[in-house]
Parts: structure tokens; sequence; C-alpha cells
């Protein structure tokens, strides 16, 4: 059973249900559920060619305390012990799945939970994969949690009777 599970977001819709799959993670196992966002600096480093644009800085901190602030609401809603933590650490540019693998490491989770877009070929190698790393690189159970099929393309299959049925969301990793 566990007993720390740890989630990641970013403020996608993946990991909106990344958020909701931890809650029921949590509840069920009766677990303290922590909130992660880790500040992404790489696309200010590419913006200008010559470094991170230090004047955006205060900006996306507002935006991963709202968006800690909005996760912790709905772990409220659940009535669950939860605690929310943002990692600011420009020098990581972008390694956030380093910087969640350490945090790993620190806080004692015993699972992680994390949204995948479920990008693949080309897409993968440029913008490189945060679930991915996490699912081969993590000392603990990783729960990658898929992108909603709205905005995925999820296949959809028939049964017999008509009905129609959306393919699993939720895969685990270990």
């Amino acid at each position: 059973m566990y007993q720390h599970v740890l989630v990641a977001v970013d403020g996608s819709a993946c990991a909106r249900q990344a958020l909701d799959e931890a809650i029921r993670l949590a509840s069920a196992c009766h677990a303290h559920l922590e909130i992660l966002h880790v500040i992404d600096y790489t696309f200010l480093q590419y913006e200008t060619g010559y470094g991170v644009r230090t004047d955006l800085v205060p900006e996306l901190l507002e935006f991963g305390h709202s968006l800690l602030s909005d996760a912790a609401a709905a772990a409220e809603k659940a009535a669950l012990r939860h605690s929310e933590s943002l990692i600011d650490n420009v020098l990581s540019l972008g390694d956030v799945a380093g910087q969640v693998l350490k945090h790993v490491d620190a806080c004692g989770a015993d699972v992680v939970v994390v949204g995948t877009h479920g990008r693949h070929g080309l897409k993968r190698v440029l913008l490189g994969s945060v679930a991915e790393t996490l699912a081969r690189s993590s000392p603990v159970p990783v729960l990658l949690v898929r992108e909603p099929a709205t905005h995925h393309g999820a296949a959809m299959s028939s049964t017999d009777g008509g009905d129609t049925t959306r393919t699993d969301q939720t895969e685990a990793s270990q």
C-alpha cells in the first residue's frame, strides 16, 4: 500500500488527468499526496539564444504557485492530506525529469504519477519526454496517465452492441 503519492503537474490537460488519478490513488491508499511543479526554463533559453530571460521569471513563479494552489484545492475537496512543492532551479535548464527524480529521492515518495502527452517520432525526439525518462529511471513505480482522448486522439473501438468505448487511458510502469 502506498504511503506517499507524488504527482507532477505542469498545467496541461494530461497533467490534470494525472492529478485526478493521483487523488484517487491517494484516497484509496489513505496516503499523503504531494503535488509538485518544476519550472522549466528551456523555452526561455531558446527564445533569446543568449540565456534565460529573467524578466519572465516572476510570471513563471506566479504560474507555478497558481497551479499548485488550484491542485491543492482539488486535494482539499477530496479531504486528502497533501502538500505542494515548487522547484525553481534555473541551472537545470530542460531537465525537468532529473529535478523530479531528485525530489523523489529527497521526499520519500513511493509512487510517482505523471501525465504523458503520448508524443512519438520526431516530436518526442525534439521535445523529449519527461514521462518516459521518469518511467525508465525512477527508483519507485511510475503511473503514466495519458492525455484525454479529446486532445490526444485516443483510439475508439466499437463493441458488438454498437457502443463506443475509449481504450485504456492509464498504464503503469515500474
